[in-house]
């Protein structure tokens, strides 16, 4: 068995480069809680979107049990060109428009489908290169919820109005890829 622990990255800065966005005061200050919250799992692998919010939130703990954080495209799904956040109320527009038609998408943006299918690729590559271990992968919200509707049936838009920020959930797969979930913070 496989065993993903995902965490949904630690509080973020709001404003500037969606790419660049690293972590509030208390952002940092939960990072740091990760190492407590993992200390007796053994771990073999930490992995990060190349955000800088996500692998900010998993590099104290990388640090704490001398790993490297390996980047993989679990970032963010890219809603527009530029690499600014969205408005509050552009985004919320935006994913009650992706949640009606997984296909939509802005310009030179990604839809949900686009997303999930390079979250499930990535997710393929980690059960076939680590079987029978347990790694960690930090993302974001809107990826994660899309992932956590594939393995549990439960909609996406549910898991991301409930999801806090830091989130850890752990899907572990067996032999032929069914996978069990559970959520743990």
């Amino acid at each position: 068995m496989t065993t993903i622990y995902f965490v949904r990255h630690c509080e973020s800065i709001k404003t500037g480069s969606d790419r660049e966005r690293g972590l509030t005061d208390v952002g940092q200050l939960q990072a740091q809680e990760l190492i407590a919250f993992f200390e007796a799992m053994s771990i073999d692998a930490i992995f990060s979107s190349p955000m800088r919010r996500a692998s900010d939130s998993v590099r104290p703990l990388a640090k704490q049990r001398n790993m490297q954080v390996v980047t993989v495209p679990f970032q963010e799904r890219l809603f527009q060109l530029i690499d600014k956040r969205l408005t509050s109320e552009r985004l919320e527009e935006v994913l009650r428009q992706s949640f009606l038609d997984v296909d939509y998408a802005e310009v030179g943006g990604e839809s949900n489908r686009m997303a999930l299918d390079r979250a499930v690729v990535t997710i393929d590559k980690l059960r076939d290169t680590y079987p029978n271990q347990q790694v960690v992968v930090a993302t974001h919200g809107l990826v994660l919820s899309l992932v956590l509707e594939k393995y549990t049936g439960r909609a996406a838009n549910e898991w991301l109005d409930a999801m806090s920020s830091p989130a850890i959930h752990r899907l572990t797969f067996d032999a032929v890829g069914n996978a069990s979930h559970e959520q743990l913070l």
